[in-house]
Protein backbone atom coordinates (compact mmCIF):
# COMPACT_ATOMS: atom_id res chain seq x y z
CA UNK A 1 0.00 0.00 0.00
CA UNK A 2 1.29 3.45 -0.92
CA UNK A 3 2.39 5.83 1.80
CA UNK A 4 0.41 9.03 2.23
CA UNK A 5 2.08 12.41 1.64
CA UNK A 6 0.61 15.54 3.19
CA UNK A 7 1.76 19.16 3.20
CA UNK A 8 1.24 20.24 6.82
CA UNK A 9 2.46 23.82 6.60
CA UNK A 10 3.50 26.11 3.76
CA UNK A 11 5.38 29.40 4.06
CA UNK A 12 5.99 31.73 1.13
CA UNK A 13 8.00 34.95 1.10
CA UNK A 14 8.44 37.44 -1.78
CA UNK A 15 7.15 35.04 -4.44
CA UNK A 16 5.25 36.79 -7.25
CA UNK A 17 2.32 38.65 -5.64
CA UNK A 18 2.66 36.62 -2.42
CA UNK A 19 4.74 38.82 -0.13
CA UNK A 20 4.15 36.85 3.09
CA UNK A 21 1.93 33.77 3.23
CA UNK A 22 1.62 31.09 5.94
CA UNK A 23 -1.10 28.46 5.93
CA UNK A 24 -1.83 24.93 7.10
CA UNK A 25 -3.57 22.80 4.46
CA UNK A 26 -6.14 20.10 5.12
CA UNK A 27 -5.21 16.46 4.70
CA UNK A 28 -7.46 15.77 1.69
CA UNK A 29 -8.97 18.75 -0.14
CA UNK A 30 -7.90 22.39 -0.16
CA UNK A 31 -10.06 24.82 -2.11
CA UNK A 32 -8.26 28.08 -2.93
CA UNK A 33 -10.68 30.68 -4.23
CA UNK A 34 -10.58 34.28 -5.36
CA UNK A 35 -10.99 36.56 -8.32
CA UNK A 36 -8.59 36.39 -11.23
CA UNK A 37 -5.26 38.11 -10.68
CA UNK A 38 -5.29 37.79 -6.88
CA UNK A 39 -2.62 35.09 -6.58
CA UNK A 40 -4.48 31.74 -6.54
CA UNK A 41 -2.26 30.14 -9.16
CA UNK A 42 0.85 31.54 -7.46
CA UNK A 43 -0.09 29.59 -4.31
CA UNK A 44 -0.08 26.22 -6.05
CA UNK A 45 2.92 27.24 -8.15
CA UNK A 46 4.81 27.74 -4.88
CA UNK A 47 3.71 24.28 -3.69
CA UNK A 48 4.88 22.74 -6.98
CA UNK A 49 8.21 24.56 -6.89
CA UNK A 50 9.13 23.62 -3.33
CA UNK A 51 8.39 19.98 -4.18
CA UNK A 52 9.97 19.71 -7.63
CA UNK A 53 12.52 22.57 -7.84
CA UNK A 54 10.75 23.86 -10.95
CA UNK A 55 7.86 26.16 -11.88
CA UNK A 56 5.09 24.99 -14.18
CA UNK A 57 4.59 28.56 -15.45
CA UNK A 58 8.09 29.62 -16.48
CA UNK A 59 11.55 28.24 -17.21
CA UNK A 60 13.10 31.37 -15.69
CA UNK A 61 12.47 31.19 -11.94
CA UNK A 62 14.04 34.61 -11.40
CA UNK A 63 10.80 35.94 -12.88
CA UNK A 64 8.94 34.68 -9.82
CA UNK A 65 10.56 37.10 -7.35
CA UNK A 66 8.27 39.83 -6.06
CA UNK A 67 8.98 43.28 -7.47
CA UNK A 68 11.99 44.75 -5.69
CA UNK A 69 12.83 41.55 -3.79
CA UNK A 70 16.33 40.10 -3.92
CA UNK A 71 15.22 36.61 -2.89
CA UNK A 72 12.08 34.46 -2.71
CA UNK A 73 11.80 31.68 -0.13
CA UNK A 74 9.33 28.79 -0.03
CA UNK A 75 9.37 26.31 2.85
CA UNK A 76 7.09 23.36 3.51
CA UNK A 77 6.62 20.87 6.35
CA UNK A 78 5.69 17.57 4.73
CA UNK A 79 4.56 14.40 6.46
CA UNK A 80 5.03 10.96 4.93
CA UNK A 81 4.30 7.70 6.75
CA UNK A 82 4.34 9.53 10.08
CA UNK A 83 7.73 11.18 9.48
CA UNK A 84 7.95 14.95 9.00
CA UNK A 85 10.56 16.65 6.82
CA UNK A 86 11.14 20.22 5.72
CA UNK A 87 11.85 21.19 2.14
CA UNK A 88 13.06 24.68 1.41
CA UNK A 89 13.81 26.59 -1.79
CA UNK A 90 15.53 29.98 -1.93
CA UNK A 91 15.46 31.75 -5.29
CA UNK A 92 17.63 34.69 -6.24
CA UNK A 93 18.19 36.52 -9.49
CA UNK A 94 21.30 34.43 -10.23
CA UNK A 95 21.36 31.60 -7.70
CA UNK A 96 19.07 29.00 -6.16
CA UNK A 97 19.41 26.73 -3.16
CA UNK A 98 17.48 23.62 -2.19
CA UNK A 99 17.47 21.98 1.23
CA UNK A 100 15.85 18.96 2.85
CA UNK A 101 15.91 19.20 6.64
CA UNK A 102 18.56 21.88 6.30
CA UNK A 103 20.91 19.74 4.19
CA UNK A 104 21.83 20.05 0.55
CA UNK A 105 20.48 17.05 -1.44
CA UNK A 106 22.87 14.71 -3.21
CA UNK A 107 21.48 15.87 -6.56
CA UNK A 108 18.70 17.99 -7.95
CA UNK A 109 17.01 14.80 -9.15
CA UNK A 110 16.99 13.39 -5.61
CA UNK A 111 15.36 16.59 -4.38
CA UNK A 112 12.79 16.62 -7.20
CA UNK A 113 11.65 13.06 -6.51
CA UNK A 114 11.41 13.39 -2.73
CA UNK A 115 7.82 14.67 -2.80
CA UNK A 116 5.87 13.61 -5.89
CA UNK A 117 3.47 16.30 -7.12
CA UNK A 118 1.33 16.45 -10.26
CA UNK A 119 -0.19 19.69 -11.56
CA UNK A 120 -2.97 20.21 -14.11
CA UNK A 121 -3.31 23.78 -15.34
CA UNK A 122 -4.75 25.48 -18.45
CA UNK A 123 -1.36 25.45 -20.18
CA UNK A 124 -1.41 21.65 -20.11
CA UNK A 125 -3.95 21.64 -22.94
CA UNK A 126 -0.94 21.90 -25.24
CA UNK A 127 -0.04 18.35 -24.21
CA UNK A 128 -2.62 17.38 -26.84
CA UNK A 129 -2.85 20.38 -29.15
CA UNK A 130 0.80 21.45 -29.05
CA UNK A 131 4.11 20.11 -30.39
CA UNK A 132 5.73 16.84 -29.36
CA UNK A 133 8.20 18.58 -27.01
CA UNK A 134 5.53 18.95 -24.32
CA UNK A 135 4.71 15.25 -24.43
CA UNK A 136 8.42 14.39 -24.27
CA UNK A 137 8.78 16.56 -21.16
CA UNK A 138 5.89 14.69 -19.56
CA UNK A 139 7.63 11.37 -20.24
CA UNK A 140 10.91 12.67 -18.83
CA UNK A 141 9.24 13.84 -15.59
CA UNK A 142 7.79 10.37 -15.11
CA UNK A 143 11.06 8.64 -16.08
CA UNK A 144 12.83 10.58 -13.33
CA UNK A 145 10.80 8.65 -10.74
CA UNK A 146 11.15 5.22 -12.32
CA UNK A 147 14.83 5.57 -13.26
CA UNK A 148 16.42 8.70 -11.72
CA UNK A 149 19.69 8.17 -13.63
CA UNK A 150 17.74 9.03 -16.81
CA UNK A 151 18.19 12.73 -16.00
CA UNK A 152 21.98 12.40 -16.05
CA UNK A 153 21.95 10.58 -19.39
CA UNK A 154 19.58 13.18 -20.83
CA UNK A 155 21.84 16.05 -19.71
CA UNK A 156 25.00 14.43 -21.08
CA UNK A 157 23.26 13.51 -24.32
CA UNK A 158 21.97 17.04 -24.90
CA UNK A 159 25.34 18.59 -24.07
CA UNK A 160 27.17 16.36 -26.56
CA UNK A 161 24.47 16.95 -29.18
CA UNK A 162 24.95 20.72 -28.93
CA UNK A 163 28.72 20.35 -29.21
CA UNK A 164 28.35 18.19 -32.35
CA UNK A 165 26.00 20.67 -33.95
CA UNK A 166 28.35 23.58 -33.22
CA UNK A 167 31.27 21.61 -34.70
CA UNK A 168 29.29 20.80 -37.83
CA UNK A 169 28.41 24.43 -38.39
CA UNK A 170 31.84 25.86 -37.57
CA UNK A 171 34.24 23.21 -38.95
CA UNK A 172 32.18 21.14 -41.35
CA UNK A 173 31.15 17.47 -41.62
CA UNK A 174 34.73 16.16 -41.93
CA UNK A 175 35.96 17.53 -38.62
CA UNK A 176 37.83 14.76 -36.73
CA UNK A 177 36.13 15.81 -33.49
CA UNK A 178 32.79 14.56 -34.74
CA UNK A 179 33.65 10.89 -34.26
CA UNK A 180 34.24 11.42 -30.53
CA UNK A 181 31.09 13.50 -30.10
CA UNK A 182 28.99 10.95 -31.96
CA UNK A 183 30.34 8.09 -29.86
CA UNK A 184 29.35 10.01 -26.73
CA UNK A 185 25.95 10.89 -28.15
CA UNK A 186 25.30 7.25 -29.05
CA UNK A 187 26.33 6.04 -25.59
CA UNK A 188 23.99 8.34 -23.71
CA UNK A 189 21.33 8.48 -26.43
CA UNK A 190 20.83 4.71 -26.39
CA UNK A 191 20.43 4.70 -22.61
CA UNK A 192 18.12 7.73 -22.66
CA UNK A 193 16.02 6.20 -25.47
CA UNK A 194 15.51 3.07 -23.40
CA UNK A 195 14.38 5.00 -20.34
CA UNK A 196 11.93 7.02 -22.35
CA UNK A 197 10.49 4.02 -24.21
CA UNK A 198 9.89 2.07 -21.00
CA UNK A 199 8.27 5.12 -19.44
CA UNK A 200 6.03 5.59 -22.47
CA UNK A 201 4.88 1.97 -22.24
CA UNK A 202 3.96 2.42 -18.58
CA UNK A 203 2.18 5.71 -19.19
CA UNK A 204 0.20 4.40 -22.16
CA UNK A 205 -1.02 1.42 -20.14
CA UNK A 206 -2.35 3.67 -17.37
CA UNK A 207 -3.63 6.30 -19.82
CA UNK A 208 -6.19 3.87 -21.22
CA UNK A 209 -7.61 3.43 -17.72
CA UNK A 210 -7.69 7.11 -16.74
CA UNK A 211 -9.15 8.17 -20.09
CA UNK A 212 -11.98 5.68 -19.63
CA UNK A 213 -12.81 7.25 -16.27
CA UNK A 214 -13.15 10.85 -17.45
CA UNK A 215 -14.08 10.63 -21.16
CA UNK A 216 -17.53 10.36 -22.67
CA UNK A 217 -18.73 6.75 -23.13
CA UNK A 218 -17.77 5.20 -26.46
CA UNK A 219 -14.82 7.51 -27.14
CA UNK A 220 -11.85 5.32 -28.12
CA UNK A 221 -8.26 6.39 -27.47
CA UNK A 222 -5.16 5.14 -29.25
CA UNK A 223 -1.71 6.09 -27.96
CA UNK A 224 1.49 5.02 -29.74
CA UNK A 225 5.11 5.84 -28.93
CA UNK A 226 7.27 6.59 -31.97
CA UNK A 227 11.03 6.53 -31.33
CA UNK A 228 13.15 9.11 -33.12
CA UNK A 229 16.40 7.28 -32.50
CA UNK A 230 17.64 3.79 -31.74
CA UNK A 231 18.56 1.62 -28.77
CA UNK A 232 21.42 0.04 -30.72
CA UNK A 233 24.67 1.95 -30.21
CA UNK A 234 26.30 1.11 -33.56
CA UNK A 235 23.11 1.92 -35.45
CA UNK A 236 22.91 5.22 -33.56
CA UNK A 237 26.51 6.16 -34.45
CA UNK A 238 26.08 5.19 -38.08
CA UNK A 239 22.87 7.22 -38.36
CA UNK A 240 24.59 10.31 -36.96
CA UNK A 241 27.57 9.94 -39.28
CA UNK A 242 25.32 9.50 -42.28
CA UNK A 243 23.30 12.64 -41.49
CA UNK A 244 26.10 15.13 -40.98
CA UNK A 245 25.44 17.09 -44.17
CA UNK A 246 21.68 17.12 -43.56
CA UNK A 247 22.07 18.19 -39.94
CA UNK A 248 24.44 20.99 -40.89
CA UNK A 249 21.99 22.22 -43.52
CA UNK A 250 18.99 21.97 -41.19
CA UNK A 251 20.78 23.54 -38.22
CA UNK A 252 19.61 20.79 -35.87
CA UNK A 253 20.05 17.02 -35.44
CA UNK A 254 17.60 14.83 -37.34
CA UNK A 255 18.07 11.57 -35.41
CA UNK A 256 17.69 10.71 -31.73
CA UNK A 257 15.31 10.90 -28.75
CA UNK A 258 14.80 14.65 -29.29
CA UNK A 259 12.54 13.55 -32.16
CA UNK A 260 10.47 11.04 -30.16
CA UNK A 261 6.70 11.39 -30.38
CA UNK A 262 3.80 10.16 -28.28
CA UNK A 263 1.01 10.02 -30.85
CA UNK A 264 -2.55 10.36 -29.58
CA UNK A 265 -5.63 9.55 -31.62
CA UNK A 266 -9.36 9.42 -30.95
CA UNK A 267 -10.77 6.69 -33.11
CA UNK A 268 -8.72 6.89 -36.30
CA UNK A 269 -8.17 10.67 -36.16
CA UNK A 270 -5.10 12.32 -34.69
CA UNK A 271 -6.16 14.21 -31.57
CA UNK A 272 -3.84 17.17 -32.17
CA UNK A 273 -5.44 18.08 -35.48
CA UNK A 274 -8.97 16.71 -35.29
CA UNK A 275 -10.16 16.45 -31.67
CA UNK A 276 -12.63 19.07 -30.48
CA UNK A 277 -11.50 21.52 -27.83
CA UNK A 278 -13.53 19.63 -25.24
CA UNK A 279 -11.99 16.31 -26.25
CA UNK A 280 -8.50 17.80 -26.08
CA UNK A 281 -9.20 19.02 -22.55
CA UNK A 282 -10.39 15.61 -21.42
CA UNK A 283 -7.40 13.88 -23.01
CA UNK A 284 -4.97 16.34 -21.40
CA UNK A 285 -6.55 15.66 -18.01
CA UNK A 286 -6.33 11.90 -18.61
CA UNK A 287 -2.61 12.29 -19.34
CA UNK A 288 -2.10 14.09 -16.04
CA UNK A 289 -4.07 11.48 -14.11
CA UNK A 290 -1.98 8.78 -15.79
CA UNK A 291 1.11 10.70 -14.65
CA UNK A 292 -0.33 10.64 -11.12
CA UNK A 293 -0.79 6.85 -11.28
CA UNK A 294 2.74 6.36 -12.69
CA UNK A 295 4.31 8.40 -9.90
CA UNK A 296 2.35 6.49 -7.29
CA UNK A 297 3.59 3.20 -8.75
CA UNK A 298 7.21 4.35 -9.09
CA UNK A 299 7.52 6.18 -5.78
CA UNK A 300 5.29 3.99 -3.61
CA UNK A 301 3.47 7.09 -2.35
CA UNK A 302 0.34 9.03 -3.20
CA UNK A 303 1.40 12.12 -5.18
CA UNK A 304 -0.09 15.46 -4.19
CA UNK A 305 -2.40 16.77 -6.92
CA UNK A 306 -2.68 20.44 -7.89
CA UNK A 307 -5.62 21.51 -10.07
CA UNK A 308 -5.55 25.06 -11.37
CA UNK A 309 -9.05 26.23 -12.31
CA UNK A 310 -9.90 22.83 -13.75
CA UNK A 311 -13.67 23.43 -13.62
CA UNK A 312 -13.35 26.21 -16.21
CA UNK A 313 -11.66 23.82 -18.64
CA UNK A 314 -14.23 21.01 -18.51
CA UNK A 315 -17.95 20.67 -18.98
CA UNK A 316 -20.06 19.81 -15.90
CA UNK A 317 -20.21 16.09 -16.70
CA UNK A 318 -16.43 15.78 -17.05
CA UNK A 319 -15.83 17.96 -13.97
CA UNK A 320 -18.05 15.58 -12.00
CA UNK A 321 -16.05 12.63 -13.30
CA UNK A 322 -12.84 14.29 -12.14
CA UNK A 323 -14.11 14.80 -8.62
CA UNK A 324 -15.40 11.25 -8.43
CA UNK A 325 -11.91 10.13 -9.40
CA UNK A 326 -10.44 12.30 -6.65
CA UNK A 327 -12.85 10.89 -4.09
CA UNK A 328 -11.53 7.41 -4.82
CA UNK A 329 -7.88 8.56 -4.71
CA UNK A 330 -5.97 9.06 -1.47
CA UNK A 331 -3.98 12.09 -2.59
CA UNK A 332 -3.95 15.45 -0.91
CA UNK A 333 -5.49 17.87 -3.41
CA UNK A 334 -5.21 21.63 -3.94
CA UNK A 335 -7.83 23.20 -6.24
CA UNK A 336 -8.03 26.83 -7.37
CA UNK A 337 -11.35 28.24 -8.47
CA UNK A 338 -13.34 31.44 -8.85
CA UNK A 339 -16.51 29.57 -7.85
CA UNK A 340 -15.96 27.54 -4.65
CA UNK A 341 -19.70 26.89 -4.34
CA UNK A 342 -19.38 24.38 -7.19
CA UNK A 343 -17.09 22.18 -5.10
CA UNK A 344 -19.59 20.58 -2.75
CA UNK A 345 -18.00 17.68 -0.84
CA UNK A 346 -20.37 16.60 1.94
CA UNK A 347 -18.41 13.36 2.35
CA UNK A 348 -15.34 15.28 3.55
CA UNK A 349 -15.64 16.36 7.15
CA UNK A 350 -13.56 18.14 9.76
CA UNK A 351 -9.86 18.32 9.00
CA UNK A 352 -10.25 16.62 5.61
CA UNK A 353 -11.21 19.86 3.82
CA UNK A 354 -10.07 23.46 4.14
CA UNK A 355 -11.19 26.55 2.22
CA UNK A 356 -8.91 29.52 1.65
CA UNK A 357 -9.56 32.91 0.09
CA UNK A 358 -6.86 34.81 -1.80
CA UNK A 359 -7.13 38.59 -2.03
CA UNK A 360 -4.23 40.75 -3.28
CA UNK A 361 -1.70 38.02 -2.53
CA UNK A 362 -2.95 37.36 1.01
CA UNK A 363 -4.27 33.93 1.96
CA UNK A 364 -6.84 33.50 4.73
CA UNK A 365 -8.87 30.56 6.01
CA UNK A 366 -12.56 30.83 5.22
Amino acid sequence: MSSHIVFRRIQVRSFRILSSVDFEPAARLNVISGDNGQGKTSVIEAVYLVATSRSFRTEHVAETLSTGASQAVIAARIEEAGVVREQRVALGARARSYRIDGKRPASLASYATQTPVVVFHPGDLTLVSGPAAGRRRLLDRVALFYEPVSADHRTRYQRALRARQATLEERGPRSPELDAYEALIAEHGVAFAGYRRRTAERLIELLSETFGRVAAPGLRLEAVYQAGGSEDREHFRAALAGRRLEDRRRGRPSFGPQRDELELALGSMKARAHASQGQQRVLALALKLAELSCLESARGADPVLLLDDVSSELDPARTGAVYRFLEAARSQVFVTTTRPELLATPELVGAERADFAVVSGRVSRV
